[in-house]
């Protein structure tokens, strides 16, 4: 699946991902992993990041999820990550994760498009909602951004650090429905 928005550009990282593709990927993350401890100061777990960089493609190739890179022009501008959640919550549903947009991309809708690809992602699973946490507290902008697109509060759904609130938008079903 790759979607387009006017000037952005949204490609999966596929197994057979070619160099530029797997740079873009190891890029984004490593930025995301930088901005991400930078915020959260000493107690964030690099141990995973590390992990999913370095073994790329495969880290983000599991069944029902993925990595979505943006692009505009021939740029990387931004990614986000697709997990599958466990079967324990009440509905079937994705977790969208690592969304990240470059400072230079910031505005140009490019968060919007990425999180229209993961939208689009969760529809042909047959996902009936996308689930997201995050720290509002030291993310306020990436709360905002989520709240306008249509999610909304609700109880964590994993074992979570302090602060960490959850998110959910539920999607439409085959009958026009939530």
């Amino acid at each position: 699946m790759i979607y387009d928005r006017p000037m952005t550009r949204i490609q999966p990282l596929t197994a057979d991902a070619g160099p530029a593709l797997l740079a873009a990927a190891r890029v984004l993350l490593g930025e995301y992993r930088n901005y991400a401890a930078a915020v959260a100061g000493a107690g964030f777990g690099m141990a995973g990041m590390e992990y999913e960089i370095a073994e790329l493609p495969a880290s983000q190739l599991m069944p029902g999820g993925g990595l979505l890179i943006a692009w505009i022009d021939d740029q990387p501008a931004g990614c986000v990550a697709i997990r599958p959640l466990p079967v324990v919550l009440p509905e079937r549903a994705i977790e969208l994760k690592r969304l990240w947009v470059r400072e230079a991309a910031r505005g140009r809708g490019v968060a919007e498009a990425l999180i229209a690809g993961v939208i689009a992602a969760a529809h042909a699973q047959g996902c009936t909602a996308i689930y997201l946490d995050t720290e509002p507290d030291r993310m306020p902008a990436a709360v905002r951004l989520y709240r306008r697109l249509g999610f909304v509060d609700c109880p964590l759904y994993k074992p979570s650090d302090e602060g960490v609130a959850a998110f959910r938008l539920a999607l439409a079903g085959p009958d026009g429905g939530a």
